[in-house]
C-alpha cells in the first residue's frame, strides 16, 4: 500500500507518459504541431497494428450510432476530430496496460455507457457539440486507470464491497490520498487535453459547483454518468428522492419523460454496449 505522498509521486511521474510506446509518443507529439496535416497523423498510426485498430474501433463504436462504418483510419480521425482522437489515443493507450485486470472491463463498459447516454442527452438538448460531450463521457473515469495500474487488488475491492453512505471517490481519497477525479484532473492537464473533456473529468461527481462555459458538459456528463450506474430508475418509474441527480436533470431543462426515456434507452442497448466494450478489449 502506498502513502498519499508515494501515490502522488506516481501519478506525477505517469503524466509524463512513461509507459507509452514510442509511436504513440511521437504521435501525441506531432498533433499538438498546427502544421500537422492529417494525412500525416493517419500514416503515424497505421505503423501500430494495434493503435490502428483501437482507433477504428472507437470511430465504429455505438458512440456514433448513425454515421455508418469506416474502414480507413484517415476516415477515423475525420469522425473523431484531431483534439478528440489525441485524447482517445492516450487514454486507450493507458486502458491497453491494465485490460487484463479484473474489474477493467466493467469499467470500459460503463465507460462506453456513459458516452452514448452523454451524446444522447446533448442531441436531445441540441447542444452543438455532440462528440465533444461523447468523448468527455466516455473519459470521465480515466482517473481510476492508475488504480489499477498501482493498486488493481485495493481497487477491485473497493468496487466489490460499496458503502452507500460513502461514494467512491470519498473512499478513495481516505485510502490513497487524491480521488479518481483529483488523478483524472492531474493527468488529462499534464497531457493538455481540452478544457471540454478536462472539465467533466474534474467536475463529475459534483456538477453544481461547476462554473464556466464547460458546466453544461459536466452536467451531461455527469447526468449521463448517473444514468449509466442505474441512479434513479426503479420498475420503470423515476425515484424522486435523489435530489442531485433531479437538480441536474432541472438545471440541464430535461423532464422526467425524457430522463425515463434515456433511461430506458441505455437499458435496452445494455447487451450490445456490453458486447462492444468486450469487442474493444
Amino acid at each position: 500500500m502506498f502513502s498519499p505522498d508515494e501515490f502522488a509521486l506516481l501519478i506525477e511521474d505517469l503524466s509524463l507518459l512513461p509507459s507509452i510506446s514510442p509511436t504513440t509518443r511521437k504521435l501525441v507529439n506531432r498533433m499538438d504541431e498546427p502544421d500537422v496535416a492529417l494525412s500525416e497523423i493517419a500514416s503515424l498510426i497505421e505503423e501500430d497494428p494495434g493503435l490502428a485498430s483501437r482507433v477504428l474501433k472507437v470511430a465504429n463504436s455505438p458512440f456514433y450510432p448513425y454515421s455508418g462504418k469506416v474502414a480507413s483510419v484517415r476516415e477515423a480521425l475525420i469522425r473523431l476530430g484531431l483534439a478528440s482522437a489525441r485524447a482517445i489515443i492516450l487514454a486507450t493507450s493507458l486502458f491497453d496496460r491494465i485490460r487484463n485486470l479484473p474489474g477493467v472491463f466493467d469499467l470500459w463498459a460503463h465507460s462506453l455507457s456513459v458516452a452514448i447516454t452523454s451524446r444522447r442527452i446533448a442531441v436531445h438538448l441540441r447542444f452543438p457539440m455532440v462528440d465533444e460531450a461523447g468523448v468527455a463521457g466516455l473519459l470521465h473515469d480515466i482517473g481510476k486507470i492508475p488504480y489499477f495500474m498501482f493498486a488493481p487488488e485495493l481497487t477491485v475491492q473497493l468496487d466489490r464491497d460499496p458503502d452507500p453512505s460513502l461514494p467512491d471517490h470519498v473512499r478513495e481519497k481516505d485510502l490513497f490520498g487524491l480521488s479518481h477525479v483529483e488523478v483524472g484532473a492531474r493527468l488529462v492537464t499534464a497531457w493538455r487535453f481540452p478544457l471540454l473533456i478536462r472539465q467533466p473529468i474534474r467536475w463529475h461527481h459534483d456538477p453544481l459547483s461547476s462554473t464556466g462555459e464547460e458546466r453544461q458538459i459536466i452536467l451531461m456528463v455527469s447526468l449521463a454518468n448517473q444514468i449509466a450506474q442505474g441512479f434513479g430508475l426503479e420498475h420503470g418509474e423515476l425515484l424522486t428522492e435523489e435530489e442531485g441527480f433531479l437538480r441536474v436533470a432541472g438545471e440541464l431543462g430535461l423532464s422526467e419523460p425524457a430522463l425515463l426515456f434515456l433511461m430506458k434507452e441505455l437499458l435496452v442497448d445494455r447487451d450490445m454496449i456490453r458486447q462492444r466494450a468486450e469487442d474493444f478489449l
